[in-house]
């Protein structure tokens, strides 16, 4: 039994630690992965309110993307905070995105009084372009691109108006 022992003990560490080791590698080149996808604004269709498609773009302005989920109490706070200050993005386009189903999300802007909102527009997105092309991981995530397409910056969690404000120019 101890001769196994000394055999088992050994193996069973380094394929511990080689299953460690790819998985921390794989991890990262996912992450490098996503960074150079979204370096520019990529190539992605939302869905408005109305149930329309959008491609997003920056129209020769910089563009604020939100990700939400409507039962986040951080993203409901993120909301009010961008609705309060919504004359400081008034050179921009937000855009406020979530894959909650769109009755949901029609909900949110009438409990959130956004509909009346120019600059602060709702819309749906796929999961798929939520987890592999932008890499959104929690809620509330924030992409700023500048007028050309670049990413200016990408906040995690929830971010003051004041800090999207310096990275709009």
């Amino acid at each position: 039994m101890s001769s196994y022992l000394r055999w088992i003990i050994p193996i069973a560490v380094v394929a511990t630690l080689t299953y460690l080791s790819w998985g921390f590698t794989n991890r990262l080149r996912q992450k490098d992965a996503t960074a150079s996808r979204i370096a520019s604004l990529p190539a992605v269709s939302i869905t408005d309110l109305n149930g329309q498609p959008i491609q997003l773009a920056t129209n020769n302005r910089p563009l604020v993307l939100v990700y939400i989920d409507p039962d986040c109490d951080h993203c409901v706070l993120e909301t009010k905070e961008l609705r309060a200050h919504n004359s400081d993005l008034r050179g921009a386009t937000v855009w406020l995105v979530s894959t909650a189903p769109l009755d949901k999300i029609r909900t949110f802007a009438r409990a959130q009084q956004l509909s009346t909102e120019s600059s602060l527009q709702l819309a749906q997105i796929s999961s798929r372009d939520v987890h592999e092309t932008f890499g959104f991981a929690s809620t509330p995530e924030i992409l700023i691109y500048n007028a050309q397409g670049a990413l200016a910056k990408h906040f995690r969690g929830q971010t003051s108006v004041a800090a999207i404000v310096n990275h709009l120019k």
